[in-house]
């Protein structure tokens, strides 16, 4: 799972993405309501996933600003 996420597009490439980033990360935490348990290796691999894409924007933005 953690290799699906990681390959997909930029999580801050359109609004679109960011916001199917942030409905996976929301499942992935689970619900008491529903009795659905957190999948922690997921939410894992969507937080590096946030990380690295924020990062290659801000190299981008710094490299734009030279």
């Amino acid at each position: 799972m953690p290799g699906k996420i990681k390959s997909k597009p930029n999580i801050f490439s359109t609004p679109k993405n960011l916001k199917s980033w942030a409905i996976d990360l929301t499942e992935a935490c689970g619900s008491e309501l529903i009795n659905k348990k957190h999948n922690v290796s997921k939410i894992d691999a969507l937080i590096e996933k946030f990380v690295f894409d924020y990062n290659e924007n801000m190299k981008l933005v710094a490299g734009e600003e030279e």
